[in-house]
């Protein structure tokens, strides 16, 4: 069995503005960022981080739900995927250590 690069997400989508939300698939699972990107500058500040379960609608459609809920908030923004075999709880514990880092 070959060996994967990265030991708990297998794919990213990052720095992607919010007109791009279509390029993430459907019931992605793992941890979202929301950036705002600051003006005159390449610099952007974490605004949000969150998680998606993959339950319902996944890493695109809480993308959805902020952009209709916050629409200026948010100019970016990153999905980190998890494996398959990643559970529920062990997104919920990425979540909660990507949020204290950065609040």
């Amino acid at each position: 069995m070959p060996i994967s690069d990265c030991y708990l997400f297998k794919n990213s989508f990052e720095f992607l503005p919010v007109s791009e939300i279509n390029l993430v698939p459907a019931k992605v699972r793992g941890i979202y960022v929301l950036y705002h990107a600051k003006k005159n500058s390449k610099d952007m500040d974490v605004v949000y981080v969150g998680m998606a379960r993959g339950d319902q609608s996944g890493a695109k459609g809480r993308l959805i739900v902020h952009k209709r809920s916050k629409p200026n908030l948010w100019t970016h923004f990153s999905v980190y995927e998890v494996w398959d075999n990643i559970t529920k709880s062990q997104v919920e514990e990425l979540e909660g250590l990507f949020r204290q880092i950065y609040r």
